[in-house]
Formats: C-alpha cells, sequence, structure tokens
C-alpha cells in the first residue's frame, strides 16, 4: 500500500491561536502512525503523538506522511533532495512556519528535515524561509542497533 504525502493532523491543529507546532517525521520501514507506537500496538491509547498533545494543548502536533523504501525492488522512492522539496511545498500548504516549530525524526526522517532546512534556506522559494527562520529544533531518535557501536 503506498503511503500518501501528506500531514496528518495529530492535535491542536486547527486551534488559529497555538503557540507552535511539533512534526513528527519517521524513517524507513515506518509511516507516520506505526513509527511512533510500541512495537505491536496501533491503538491511539499507545501512540505518543497523541500524549503530547493531552500535556501540550496549546501545540499543533502533526505527523509527516511519506512513501520510502529501503531497496528499490520494494518500490520507488523519491531522492532525498525531492522529498526534501515535497515536504518543504507540504508544510507551506499547511500553513507551518507562522509560528514556532520542532521536529522530531526517527532515522532517515532527521536527514530529510536537515536537507529540508538546508534546501529551503539556501535554494527554496522565499515562502519556505519562515519555515526555516521558525525552527527552533530537531530531536533525532533512533532505535539502538550493534552498529552503532561497531566503531567504538
Amino acid at each position: 500500500m503506498s503511503e500518501p504525502n501528506d500531514l496528518i493532523k495529530i492535535s491542536g491543529c486547527d486551534n488559529h491561536q497555538r503557540l507552535g507546532d511539533v512534526i513528527f517525521v519517521h524513517g524507513l520501514d515506518g509511516n507516520a502512525r506505526s513509527t511512533w507506537h510500541p512495537k505491536g500496538r496501533v491503538d491511539d491509547d499507545d501512540f505518543w503523538p497523541n500524549w503530547l498533545g493531552q500535556e501540550l494543548p496549546d501545540l499543533g502536533i502533526w505527523s509527516l506522511s511519506y512513501k520510502v523504501e529501503p531497496f528499490k525492488w520494494k518500490g520507488e522512492t523519491m531522492p532525498l533532495v525531492d522529498r526534501a522539496t515535497n515536504t518543504l511545498a507540504i508544510l507551506d500548504i499547511n500553513k507551518i512556519g507562522n509560528r514556532p516549530l520542532i521536529f522530531i525524526t526517527h532515522s532517515l526522517g532527521g536527514l530529510l528535515v536537515k536537507q529540508m532546512l538546508r534546501h529551503g534556506l539556501d535554494y527554496g522559494s522565499p515562502r519556505w524561509k519562515p519555515i526555516v527562520e521558525q525552527t527552533k529544533g530537531v530531536i533525532f531518535l533512533h532505535n539502538c542497533c550493534f552498529i552503532a557501536t561497531i566503531f567504538y
């Protein structure tokens, strides 16, 4: 099943007086919802972006949905720089960049956000600069993997 390219509203997104926005960005083999659930759980009670929205009701909580495949045989994936441009357009359409912004990323999602911010600052439309300027933080999460310890 192909994942649509979109920004999913989780909590507080329709509040025009919200103080800021938090956007969750998944990585490889994840999606806008399953990445943020405990393994094997899919209900809203275990979806921690919901918890964040309950604790911080003055923020808009979003999750970016995009298709990404780790191998060509599993399907086509948009190149990172093109995905960054596409994401900036999605954020602009959803009026992200009018207030402070934090990204919470997993794995490839962190690389996507870094590319997006660089692209928005250096090459993009003037409409994308507020997204870059309003970004106050990027949180990079990753599951522990034995590969991460090889070079210690």
